[in-house]
């Protein structure tokens, strides 16, 4: 029996001794009051005990990085807390010194580094829209200065052209003015021809009514002074 409660001794020693050394390497925060929500401490396995003490049964070994909920906490460091697995609620003791108030180390690498990728994948994509917009630009930056050296060059050449030509383009202007005034012009002749041909028709129709007139006073003339004829002297005989 005294061998059985040495091996026991030493057992509970090697387990406790490394938890507590975790708990001061990783700076925990003990918990002190009840009814809020705390993390088993950055170490494997934490045994969840029926009584505060470790003498007693261990009831279930609890994970690190496992959330518990506290009830309460006795003057020897001892918290009763609530553990719940696989939809089953475990309750039973475990000291303050292996809790602390914030996730695991562990827990909070994976969400960092979860977190690091989702922003690496994000600046990566932004870097491919940025080597993109970059080449669009670099492709309208060239564009743009074909387009100017095209209009400059066309500036000159128009330069040239308005020193060569002088008035040219007044004298266009003028011939257009020029071109509607004898399109103008062409109109009212044709509008004179019809009004000439139109009188000429009138003149020979008054001409051909004065003709037959004169033509008609001479017979009725001709008939009312006609001379009278001459008797026949062959009668007398």
């Amino acid at each position: 029996m005294k061998k059985l409660a040495k091996c026991k001794k030493l057992y509970l020693s090697t387990i406790i001794v490394p938890f507590l050394a975790a708990g001061l390497l990783f700076n925990t925060t003990p918990a002190i009051s009840s009814g809020y929500v705390n993390y088993v401490t950055d170490s494997i396995e934490i045994p969840l005990r029926g009584n505060p003490g470790y003498k007693y049964r261990i009831l279930r070994m609890v994970k690190s990085g496992s959330k518990v909920t506290i009830q309460e906490v006795n003057d020897k460091g001892w918290a009763k807390l609530t553990y719940r697995n696989r939809g089953r609620d475990f309750v039973g003791w475990m000291p303050t010194s292996m809790l602390q108030t914030t996730p695991i180390s562990a827990t909070l690498l994976k969400k960092q580094t979860e977190k690091t990728s989702r922003i690496e994948k994000s600046l990566n994509q932004l870097k491919q829209e940025k080597e993109t917009l970059q080449a669009r630009f670099t492709t309208a930056t060239e564009e743009l200065s074909t387009v100017k050296q095209q209009n400059f060059e066309l500036e000159k050449e128009l330069q040239s052209i308005k020193k060569i030509s002088g008035r040219s383009l007044e004298i266009s202007e003028e011939n257009s003015q020029l071109s509607l005034q004898i399109n103008q012009l062409k109109s009212d002749s044709i509008i004179m021809k019809e009004q000439l041909s139109q009188a000429s028709d009138v003149v020979q129709r008054q001409w051909f009514l004065t003709g037959g007139g004169v033509l008609l006073l001479g017979l009725i003339l001709g008939r009312l002074f006609r001379m009278p004829a001459k008797k026949n002297k062959w009668g007398s005989l």
